[in-house]
């Protein structure tokens, strides 16, 4: 019974008729009527469970935290090697029979090995020029993005540039470390002649070949599949292929001057909440950086039209690009995944970076001076923090990294409470 008017003849003692519906597509109530040709059809009504708080956010935060982490910790490789060696020349400080001079020679003969150790790879230094530059390219290529909807070139671009990044990340490590284990010696098949390509060895060629074939089959997937997020090669691929791209990142891009880290933040910031919540305003509700980030935005047609017809085109929205980590929600029958963008890694993690090759670089010349290598906070008195807390003398790349686990799961909490996408930087770059 369906009360179109109020009935005052009705007691509060009426009983209460509850009929329950279900909302079925056009495909769906097609396939009814068919077997109800044929016969009759039992229905079974039931609400399917669907989780609160999914634990994907919980995986992609961990996973976020985890990529950062490591991605900053291996940009400082470099003083941790030297270190490692330091070490391993001074181990006879205190079993030399030569006492002081023995000591003293020990010290001398690390510091010459680390000063003779082979160069490292090229990077770039940023500036406060690179800072300013950064806005400027970032708008810009975004807007591009927004107005001509090249999505598909950014899928084919960022796979090129991640099956480089995973081919000299993963596959050359694992082949050199096989090739020690089996002694199995790298040859120069090609000499460039250049100092952009150098020399190309076997090795080069076979983690190039693994790393682009799969960076192809993953690009194959993503322009064959629809919805390709939901495919478990494709979202762990990607997720892959991202973190190699921020561990790579983070050991060319660098910074070496706190002022520089402070002002390409604080850009960052204001340029993250302009995107997401100013450029509404101005582009009559759509939001620049949701639009670009979903490929088009959200289904254009009406809600209830989609609902009957999921498969219309104007129903399908968009995919997420690429250049995010993913982890599909658990246990919901809607679908979905948890994200998290390369730019709220690469970002905070070139401070994190930073505060790793500081605290390194004090424990190689802590070392090479004959100490034992071991962090001091010189500013940071023991009494104000509770005794010998480890904070006073762990230098800061560990507490940035608290920082940024803390901020990064106020974003994932801001999700889930305010029921839409949040910039991550907004609650990232206050806390570290």
């Amino acid at each position: 019974h369906v009360w179109l008017y109020n009935d005052p003849t009705l007691s509060d003692d009426e009983p209460v008729v509850t009929i329950p519906a279900v909302y079925l597509t056009m495909q769906q109530g097609n396939f009814l009527l068919d077997q109800l040709k044929n016969g009759s059809v039992n229905a079974i009504l039931y609400e399917r469970y669907r989780p609160a708080y999914n634990p994907s956010a919980i995986l992609i935060w961990g996973l976020g935290v985890f990529v950062a982490a490591l991605a900053a910790y291996l940009s400082a490789g470099e003083y941790i090697s030297a270190r490692k060696q330091v070490e391993r020349h001074a181990q006879n400080i205190a079993s030399s029979p030569r006492g002081e001079e023995g000591r003293m020679a020990s010290l001398d003969h690390a510091q010459m090995a680390y000063q003779r150790a082979p160069p490292v790879e090229e990077t770039l230094e940023l500036a406060v020029e690179h800072a300013f530059g950064f806005i400027v390219m970032a708008s810009t290529g975004l807007f591009i993005l927004f107005f001509f909807k090249i999505y598909n070139v950014v899928k084919v671009m960022y796979a090129i540039g991640c099956s480089k990044a995973v081919s000299q990340v993963i596959f050359f490590p694992l082949l050199a470390k096989l090739a020690r284990r089996f002694r199995i010696r790298d040859k120069i098949v090609w000499q460039t002649g250049t100092e952009d390509f150098g020399d190309i060895s076997q090795f080069d060629i076979i983690a190039g070949i693994l790393g682009f074939g799969l960076g192809l089959a993953w690009l194959v997937v993503a322009f064959t599949v629809r919805h390709p997020e939901n495919f478990t090669f494709f979202w762990i691929t990607q997720d892959v292929m991202g973190s190699c791209m921020c561990i790579m990142f983070l050991s060319i891009i660098k910074l070496n001057c706190i002022r520089v880290a402070s002002i390409l933040l604080i850009i960052a910031f204001a340029y993250d909440i302009f995107m997401v919540f100013i450029t509404p305003l101005i582009f009559n509700g759509e939001s620049v950086m949701i639009t670009v980030a979903t490929s088009g935005g959200p289904p254009k047609a009406d809600p209830s039209w989609c609902e009957k017809y999921p498969d219309d085109v104007d129903c399908q929205g968009g995919d997420p690009l690429p250049m995010l980590l993913t982890v599909p929600r658990i246990g919901d029958y809607q679908g979905g995944a948890s994200l998290l963008g390369l730019g709220d890694i690469v970002l905070p993690g070139l401070l994190l970076s930073f505060a790793a090759r500081l605290d390194a670089a004090k424990g190689l010349l802590g070392v090479i001076s004959g100490g034992s290598g071991a962090n001091a906070a010189y500013t940071c008195r023991e009494d104000r923090c509770g005794g010998a807390f480890t904070i006073c003398n762990g230098g800061y790349f560990s507490p940035l990294v608290v920082a940024y686990a803390v901020g990064l799961l106020m974003a994932n909490t801001a999700v889930y409470v305010m029921q839409m996408g949040q910039p991550a930087l907004l609650y990232l770059v206050p806390c570290c």
